[in-house]
């Protein structure tokens, strides 16, 4: 099988999906379980040949005060989604609603690949702590459900998590995986 994992975040940042996208391919790599690439904003000075699967590292900036210590990631990134549409997926598996699953959607729409997409976090909270216009607030999480509601399944890591998601406005079903 192959597996393609998206995230907005990867060490050098230190979060709780980033350790969860690095543990989930580190593992699938060494128990054999599949084949792996990972696509991530590119974090200037960072070696991404030392992990035991592929990265694709692609263009990005910092957002500074934004949200402190994150990059963004280019969602135009064309070498990247080439890249990734090359390894020919057997699922795409992105881990933010953000620029990883507009990345995922183009390779699913060239690939036909299922993709999923895993909840983590109350994503409304970091748009209400790095933008303060209510009318931009509720435009970004209209795009965060947009985005999630084109995926073919959706799973929350807890059940407060999937909740969270549909009082957002999300009208589709989720998947706890706990």
């Amino acid at each position: 099988m192959r597996i393609c994992l998206l995230n907005d975040s990867f060490p050098p940042v230190i979060d709780g999906v980033a350790n969860t996208v690095l543990n989930y391919a580190t593992l699938l790599t060494r128990e054999e379980k599949a084949s792996v690439i990972v696509a991530t904003p590119r974090y200037p000075g960072v070696n991404y040949a030392e992990y035991p699967f592929r990265v694709l590292p692609y263009k990005s900036f910092d957002i500074g005060g934004a949200v402190e210590g994150y990059r963004a990631g280019n969602p135009l990134a064309v070498r990247t989604v080439s890249g990734m549409m090359e390894f020919h997926p057997d699922v795409i598996h992105t881990h933010c609603p953000v620029i990883s699953t507009m990345l995922a959607r183009q390779v699913q729409h060239e690939t036909d690949a299922p993709l999923i997409f895993t909840y983590h976090t109350k994503f409304d909270l970091d748009i209400e702590r790095a933008v303060r216009s209510r009318f931009l607030q509720k435009g970004g999480i209209r795009f965060l459900i947009e985005n999630i509601s084109a995926c073919d399944e959706v799973w929350a890591v807890s059940k407060g998590a999937g909740e969270n998601l549909k009082s957002l406005g999300y009208t589709g079903e989720y998947t706890v995986m706990e």
